[in-house]
């Protein structure tokens, strides 16, 4: 079976490739952070606030070339998160104007989460979208978002994400 393709890693990167987006672009109260730890991972952590109809915070990275993961079946990320439920999502073109995502839950140990394309539903403002799960294609942006429904810190460290067939 064919080794999965790194999508992003994480070591040696700027933290500048990753834009915090919270959901004080739309009144909110939540705080959330990202950053490269010595070690080569990257740290989103913070705290997600339902104040003033809030309740989301996430990280965005546009890649430096669009790649095209037709063919594969399956994301995997290596992440070691806090027992909280992550969303991952994926954007095939700039002016294209939803995400298709998918939910995985987290344990507290370092595990790597697979995240198969049929999984993905389109959303747009977390609003269902009437267009077919992912289904490979082109991959623009990627994004990971929690948004779980409730007050709550967070801390998710982030090691790679890749793509294949699994």
């Amino acid at each position: 079976m064919p080794q999965p393709t790194i999508l992003y890693d994480f070591n040696f990167k700027s933290q500048d490739d990753w834009n915090v987006e919270n959901d004080t672009v739309m009144g909110g109260e939540s705080d959330g952070l990202f950053e490269i730890t010595e070690e080569g991972h990257g740290l989103f952590s913070g705290h997600v606030s339902l104040a003033n109809d809030g309740g989301f915070t996430s990280i965005l990275h546009t890649l430096d070339e669009t790649v095209d993961v037709s063919g594969n079946r399956v994301f995997t990320a290596r992440v070691q998160g806090d027992g909280k439920k992550y969303t991952f999502r994926v954007r095939g073109s700039e002016d294209q104007e939803y995400f298709h995502q998918a939910d995985f839950p987290t344990t507290g140990e370092w595990e790597t989460v697979t995240i198969p394309f049929a999984d993905m539903k389109a959303v747009h403002h977390g609003e269902p979208v009437d267009v077919p799960n992912f289904a490979g294609g082109p991959v623009y942006e990627i994004q990971f978002l929690i948004a779980n429904g409730q007050d709550e810190d967070f801390e998710i460290m982030l090691n790679n994400f890749c793509y294949g067939q699994e």
